[in-house]
């Protein structure tokens, strides 16, 4: 799936990708901006045509992609007429997860770093030193929750600004400028 991806950079449109084997008829709709010989970055669209943030997903996860079909196409549209926009993704490092959390850290986005394919951690990132990223980590009601130290060898895929930590970001925000 490397080439199709790399292809799709190019052409620089919105594809169907399909990586939940267990549910094959759920996919997302995303452009991608950068590949490597295992990860994508892509700029998610929700199935309404909003914003839903970056992702990195494991290429080997990806058992199908669609492109040019009239879903979309229409999905393209509602984006455009909508006004959605995603910032420039720009970012350069030889290593796609250093450049997918340098840009959230960058950005002060709220990320959710799945671990082992099951289990996640959502929160800033604080740091990254040799192969331990640092979280300050948020509950669900956009709490801080102390830090979390993982490494990047048990990382499966990294979402940041999407509608979930978006909310988690405004209600992190509320709690910090709630007067108490």
């Amino acid at each position: 799936m490397k080439n199709e991806l790399l292809d799709a950079i190019k052409i620089g449109d919105f594809i169907e990708i399909y990586m939940d084997i267990e549910d094959m008829d759920t996919f997302g709709v995303a452009k991608i901006l950068k590949v490597d010989d295992n990860y994508a970055i892509i700029a998610k669209v929700s199935p309404t045509g909003m914003y839903d943030g970056f992702h990195l997903i494991q290429i080997d996860d990806i058992y199908q992609i669609n492109t040019e079909s009239k879903y979309v196409k229409n999905i393209e549209k509602l984006y455009v007429a909508k006004k959605q926009k995603h910032i420039k993704f720009d970012i350069e490092n030889e290593n796609l997860m250093l450049d997918i959390l340098g840009f959230a850290q960058k950005n002060n986005f709220v990320v959710s770093v799945e671990l082992f394919e099951d289990g996640d951690v959502q929160g800033f990132v604080k740091n990254i030193k040799g192969d331990i990223l640092s979280i300050s980590t948020l509950t669900n009601d956009g709490e801080p929750d102390g830090k979390s130290y993982v490494k990047f060898e048990d990382i499966t895929s990294i979402s940041c600004d999407h509608e979930d930590a978006v909310c988690l970001k405004i209600l992190y925000s509320y709690m910090e400028n709630k007067d108490i």
